[in-house]
């Protein structure tokens, strides 16, 4: 009888997973794939699928979301990013909102272009996107976000480049970590409006993450682990330990550091996510709550439990290298030579 029961369960889970699809997403001229836009790919999906959207110069559009979807992109800064994707154009879509119907869903990997992501359910993940447009060396001149509505409980915002958060109302289990966070450049650095602004009834936890500039508003949440490059603290009712800040917006008490230049942190060199790599000798090394000789925790984008991936890139095997032979014949075959890495 147990045996039996148990290839009955594992029969079920065969059939049932069995029926899980994955979706090719690409607009570029000659190429044939299964859909050319977010929203029909979608609609032509079913609950459990994974949409992949494949790299191109254009636009994939916005997404209404009512079905449980895994929605994966190629990444960003892939031309700074070097041996990464052999195709270095990202995967740029519009605001993206989940519906009922959608929980569950995740996205990663993708170019918003100064879009959001709007979440009117539970059990969202939004990790390793891009959020803002560039102007020139200021790789985040215009920023979008995410926004939690009508109490979404359980999100993860993980890994993320250059957003906004906003909450209306209470929700719970909402975790915030190794993003670079940000308000519009073009504001300047000394802007007072709120790069996370959260409901005084959202309770979340925000750790190793850079503030780029604006007001960081939080109720009774947990907040460590941080570097504050320029901005501000509000809120009340938090728990903030082991973070640092350029001016005194943490203190200097519970492990929190004040004052600290962003130069003697930072590498501030290569690309745009990499010039956030902690330099040698830096304050933030061996800074972050919990940590230990044997088992150090630093502050900042790369260290904690998910620590930041360059470019956003998906934790999917890639192709990072790809040459052919332009021509060929019956006597010569046309040679192909391809390299694929895989990702966590």
């Amino acid at each position: 009888m147990k045996q039996f029961l148990l290839l009955s369960v594992t029969a079920t889970l065969t059939c049932t997973m069995s029926f899980a699809k994955i979706w090719r997403v690409n607009n570029n001229s000659g190429i044939t794939a299964d859909f050319t836009t977010l929203q029909a790919a979608h609609d032509g999906a079913s609950s459990g699928d994974t949409i992949y959207l494949e790299s191109s110069p254009n636009g994939y559009g916005g997404l209404s979301c009512s079905k449980k979807l895994a929605i994966i992109g190629t990444g960003y800064f892939l031309d700074q990013n070097t041996d990464l994707q052999a195709f270095t154009l990202p995967s740029h879509v519009a605001s993206i909102t989940f519906n009922a119907g959608s929980q569950g869903s995740s996205v990663e990997g993708l170019s918003f272009d100064n879009n959001s992501i709007y979440i009117n359910v539970n059990d969202i993940v939004v990790r390793r996107n891009y959020f803002a447009s560039a102007n020139g060396t200021t790789p985040d001149y215009y920023v979008g976000g995410v926004a939690i509505y009508n109490g979404a409980s359980n999100i993860l915002i993980t890994q993320n480049y250059a957003l906004q958060i906003n909450s209306n109302s209470s929700s719970t289990g909402v975790l915030i970590s190794n993003n670079v966070i940000s308000f519009n450049a073009y504001y300047g650095e000394t802007t007072t409006q709120p790069s996370i602004n959260l409901h005084a009834n959202t309770v979340a936890i925000i750790k190793n993450n850079i503030f780029r500039r604006g007001v960081i508003s939080a109720y009774n949440s947990n907040i460590s682990n941080n570097i504050m490059i320029a901005g501000s603290l509000a809120g009340s009712g938090n728990l903030i330990s082991n973070n640092i800040g350029n001016s005194t917006q943490f203190g200097n008490t519970s492990g929190n550091k004040q004052n600290v230049d962003a130069g003697t942190i930072f590498e501030g060199t290569g690309s745009f996510d990499g010039a956030y790599k902690l330099k040698s000798g830096s304050p933030a090394i061996g800074a972050g709550y919990g940590s230990t000789t044997a088992s150090p925790v630093d502050c900042g984008i790369f260290s904690g439990t998910t620590p930041y991936k360059l470019s956003g890139l998906p934790a999917i095997p890639s192709i990072y290298f790809f040459t052919n032979q332009p021509v060929g014949s019956n006597s010569d075959p046309i040679d192909v030579q391809v390299k694929v890495r895989s990702n966590n």
